[in-house]
């Protein structure tokens, strides 16, 4: 799953002002969420990125409040024509790491420290660290 969400996001942060980001934010979002089934949502992502998608792992429990706090984050944002802060969401999300380093302390460490806490000490709006 943490491929399909890099992979949208650099998709989002390539195409912020159109519709179809907003569209790919909406059917990410929408399936983490639950709202719409993962077939449809990657049918949806699939056209919209031009590549067949699968999911191959789940996020790992650590990144769960993470990614679905960013996902409905960049879809706010992209809905509030906020582009430059859904780029910096974009960023951030498309660092994510592999499953195996979201076990390992010391990257998802790096991954805070690098990542996140420089966006929210440049943002108003508070992302969550990875635990």
């Amino acid at each position: 799953m943490t491929d399909i969400i890099r992979k949208t996001a650099v998709f989002i942060r390539a195409n912020a002002d159109t519709a179809e980001s907003r569209h790919a934010a909406d059917a990410l979002a929408d399936m983490i969420d639950g709202r719409i089934s993962a077939d449809k949502a990657l049918a949806i992502l699939s056209d919209s990125l031009g590549c067949e998608l699968q999911i191959k792992n789940p996020v790992p429990n650590a990144a769960t409040a993470f990614v679905v706090f960013s996902s409905r984050e960049l879809r706010r944002t992209l809905d509030g024509g906020d582009t430059a802060l859904a780029c910096d969401i974009a960023d951030v999300l498309q660092a994510l790491p592999e499953n195996m380093y979201l076990s390992d302390k010391k990257a998802v460490s790096a991954f805070n420290k690098t990542y996140i806490r420089k966006f929210n000490k440049k943002h108003m709006s508070r992302l969550p660290e990875i635990v």
